[in-house]
């Protein structure tokens, strides 16, 4: 997801992946796995096989574990604080783990498009001296949409296939 904010003297833009459920109906849909791995485990082992008991537990315990890996990696987010002078960007888990300042004059875009279309296209600024990918977790539609942004803020955006429009 793809927000803009314009302040008088900054652009905002904050970006993010879209969450199909948030961390509470995550939690629910565990359970109700839980739920129904468990009594069907227990029923065949009522019935003599036990064995399935253990085998059970190691699958609701990684599916558990598997569901929370995605779902903390849909909030993850990157904050793009635009002035006339530089570029700063925050980027974490809910809050600011990581944050990066590039100053303005010597800074590009670059759009790599694949070859067919088979790949998402990256999007970096690039100085002189160090590289930085912007929405590595966005999707197509997002990814054009901060392209478009970053051209409406007045940066050059670099294109690997600029011959095709």
């Amino acid at each position: 997801m793809v927000v803009k904010n314009s302040l008088p003297e900054q652009l905002v833009i904050e970006l993010s992946p879209n969450r199909s459920a948030t961390w509470q109906q995550t939690k629910w849909v565990i359970w109700v796995m839980v739920a129904v791995v468990m009594v069907i485990a227990v029923a065949w082992s009522f019935v003599g096989a036990w064995v399935v008991l253990p085998f059970a537990g190691l699958e609701v315990g990684l599916f558990a574990l598997l569901m929370y890996k995605v779902s903390r990696l849909t909030y993850h987010k990157q904050t793009l604080y635009v002035t006339n002078e530089d570029v700063i960007i925050e980027q974490g888990f809910r809050k600011q783990l990581n944050r990066k300042r590039f100053i303005r004059q010597h800074l590009h875009v670059a759009y790599w498009e694949s070859e067919r279309d088979w790949e998402l296209p990256r999007i970096a600024l690039i100085n002189e001296v160090s590289e930085m990918e912007l929405g590595s977790f966005l999707n197509l539609a997002d990814r054009k949409q901060l392209k478009t942004l970053l051209e409406e803020a007045g940066f050059i955006i670099l294109r690997n296939r600029w011959w095709q429009s």
